[in-house]
């Protein structure tokens, strides 16, 4: 009785640390690509909101939404440490569609969805990474 106690609580216990390492271990997931598709080609109007240096925010709407929109690539990135450089609220007819924050590196960034109970990682290209680091007013 005692050995099979044992072995049960072995067995739990390798199987707790395997799902541990299998979480810590998952690539992050990209948007489903109905709403993707959707963010891409039908939001009307967007709002940046910017967190480094002194801060700001600016409005796009109109086909400007779907030129920012190529900045963000339907492929995922890794998470770093880097500080969150802002927040982007995507609108479709005026109502908020998806909200996302946004976080710059060297040469490309990344945003984090969260939609669903979900985390979505897009990445952000070189020129939108450029983009917004040319934003970042420190006077």
């Amino acid at each position: 009785m005692k050995t099979l106690l044992f072995c049960i609580l072995i067995t739990l216990s390798f199987h707790q640390i395997t799902m541990a390492q299998t979480t810590a271990l998952a690539k992050p997931s990209v948007l489903p690509a109905k709403t993707y598709k959707a963010l891409r080609d039908s939001t009307t109007s967007m709002d940046v909101i910017m967190m480094q240096g002194k801060g700001g925010s600016m409005s796009i709407e109109g086909k400007n939404v779907q030129l920012f929109n190529t900045f963000f690539e339907p492929v995922t990135a890794n998470k770093t440490t880097a500080p969150q450089a802002g927040m982007i609220i995507w609108l479709m007819n005026g109502r908020e569609f998806i909200s996302g924050n946004y976080f710059l590196g060297d040469s490309t960034g990344y945003i984090v969805f969260n939609k669903d109970n979900k985390e979505y990682v897009h990445r952000i290209n070189n020129q939108g990474n450029s983009f917004f680091k040319s934003q970042i007013k420190t006077e």
